[in-house]
C-alpha cells in the first residue's frame, strides 16, 4: 500500500494541473453546467494565483528533501519554493464549493486530506504550507459558492 501511495504523491508532485482538470470534468459529468464549469476554472485559477502571488512574497524554501530531487533542480525558481502549498489550495477548493451538497463535498474532501498528505508524505512541503494552502483553497471556494 505504502508504494502506490508513494506513486499517487508523485504522480500529483508531476501532473497537478492534469489532476485537477480531471477533478473537475468528474463534477461537471455529475452535475452538467456551463456557469459550473466557468466557476471551476477560473476560480481555480484564481486559488493557484494567490497561493503563488504568497509565494512569492515568502520565499520560503522547499525542505531540503525536496530540493534534492530531480524535479526540483530543473524547474523553475517559484516552484522551489515552500510556503504556501498550491496543490493544497488546488486540492481544498474542490470540496467547498459543495459544502451544502454532502454527496459531491465528502469525496472531494477526502481527495483533498489525502493529496495535502502526499505533500507531507514526499516532503515537498512543511506542515505550516499545507494548513495555509488549504486554508486559501477553503475560503476561495466557499467565496466561490455565493456565485453559484
Amino acid at each position: 500500500m505504502r508504494r502506490y501511495f508513494r506513486r499517487f504523491s508523485f504522480l500529483v508532485e508531476d501532473y497537478p494541473i492534469e489532476l485537477f482538470v480531471f477533478e473537475s470534468l468528474a463534477i461537471v459529468l455529475v452535475m452538467p453546467s456551463l456557469r459550473l464549469l466557468v466557476l471551476l476554472v477560473v476560480g481555480f485559477a484564481f486559488t493557484i494565483a494567490v497561493s503563488e502571488s504568497v509565494k512569492l512574497i515568502s520565499k520560503e524554501r522547499r525542505p531540503k528533501t525536496a530540493l534534492e530531487r530531480k524535479f526540483y533542480r530543473n524547474t523553475f525558481r517559484l516552484n522551489r519554493r515552500s510556503f504556501p502549498s498550491a496543490h493544497s489550495a488546488g486540492a481544498m477548493f474542490f470540496p467547498f464549493l459543495f459544502v451544502g451538497d454532502y454527496y459531491v463535498f465528502v469525496p472531494l474532501f477526502v481527495f483533498a486530506v489525502v493529496v495535502m498528505y502526499s505533500r507531507l508524505y514526499i516532503k515537498s512541503h512543511y506542515p505550516r504550507d499545507v494548513v495555509v494552502g488549504a486554508v486559501i483553497g477553503a475560503v476561495i471556494g466557499y467565496a466561490v459558492t455565493a456565485l453559484l
